[in-house]
């Protein structure tokens, strides 16, 4: 008799232990499911009226990526451009003998400074593309340096760019292109800003910034950056050309805009090479706030004797600039 009680009650505590279990699931499922809810609500209400974030569940990771709400229809497309190799004729002139050199040392400056900027992106809807000279050995280049990112990338020969993005735009409305050298670093929200000033009204505009700092490995300081264009022209470190695909007859990137200090004014001056008969709007805009770029000085960059400014260096909160 008191065996068959043993039994009975120690059924009804393993009843009583599952259905508690089941309750506990079902409350942790809740919760975690009412907190995510909460989180992507905070999300969309912290941001301006006029823009959506969105919520990436595919990598589960939170990637605002800013869209105008006139522009919430629009199919983007973003391709970063870091040519590499072009012409190496330009760096033999400057006394580089090896090109091998010259190869491992740009892959590196690309590792330590530019991909950690492009990691940090607040949104990496975007594809990097190593644009490569005709000389370049595209397979040597590709085994120094693997693709294992988390935003898209791609190895292309500059001859064929043309021609991969009309064969992959064709169901897109809008078309970004922006460069930025292999010894530059951009600041974490440096693509949201160009999303911004996309206007589906505006066949062409342009988007760049005038204030960053260069960095010099000889002594591992920060100077500012002196622009010497005052404006005139936006600056390299991710300047960006943005065509309404509609409106414009051809996919032309910002590497057709001429040099980067002279691309509002090649633009102001050849817009019906756009296939657009008036140009009634200011095209550029201009980023002149916070330092939001690196230029790296370093054994081959533009800048090759290196020589350290005469200016004191300055603080720059590296944290803040990568969104830490």
């Amino acid at each position: 008799m008191f065996r068959k009680i043993k039994y009975f009650l120690s059924f009804k505590i393993i009843i009583f232990i599952i259905i508690l279990s089941i309750l506990l699931i079902l409350y942790i499922n809740e919760n975690i499911i009412v907190n995510d809810l909460i989180y992507i609500d905070e999300i969309i209400k912290s941001e301006n009226i006029n823009e959506i974030s969105k919520y990436d569940k595919e990598n589960q990771i939170n990637k605002k990526c800013y869209i105008n709400l006139d522009n919430s229809n629009l199919k983007i497309i973003h391709f970063i451009l870091t040519r590499f190799m072009i012409d190496m004729q330009i760096y033999k002139n400057r006394d580089l003998i090896y090109e091998d050199e010259f190869i491992s040392n740009g892959i590196r400056v690309m590792k330590k400074y530019l991909f950690p900027s492009l990691e940090n992106q607040s949104c990496k809807n975007f594809t990097w593309i190593l644009l490569l000279g005709d000389k370049a050995n595209k397979t040597y280049i590709e085994s120094l340096l693997p693709l294992n990112h988390s935003f898209d990338s791609k190895f292309i020969y500059k001859k064929d760019l043309k021609n991969y993005l009309k064969s992959i735009t064709k169901d897109y409305n809008v078309l970004i292109t922006t460069r930025i050298d292999y010894d530059d670093a951009i600041y974490y929200d440096a693509v949201n800003d160009v999303r911004k000033i996309i206007n589906i009204e505006m066949p062409i505009m342009v988007h760049g910034y005038n204030r960053g700092v260069s960095y010099y490995e000889i002594n591992g300081k920060f100077y500012d950056f002196y622009n010497t264009w005052k404006n005139e022209g936006v600056m390299s470190v991710f300047a960006s050309l943005i065509i309404n695909l509609k409106k414009v007859n051809d996919t032309y990137t910002i590497l057709d805009t001429g040099c980067h200090y002279e691309i509002r004014k090649n633009i102001l001056n050849r817009y019906k090479n756009f296939g657009i008969n008036k140009m009634n709007y200011e095209p550029a805009v201009f980023d002149n706030g916070d330092p939001k770029f690196i230029y790296v000085r370093q054994k081959y960059s533009g800048s090759f004797k290196n020589i350290i400014p005469k200016s004191n260096p300055r603080n720059f909160d590296l944290n803040k600039f990568y969104g830490k």
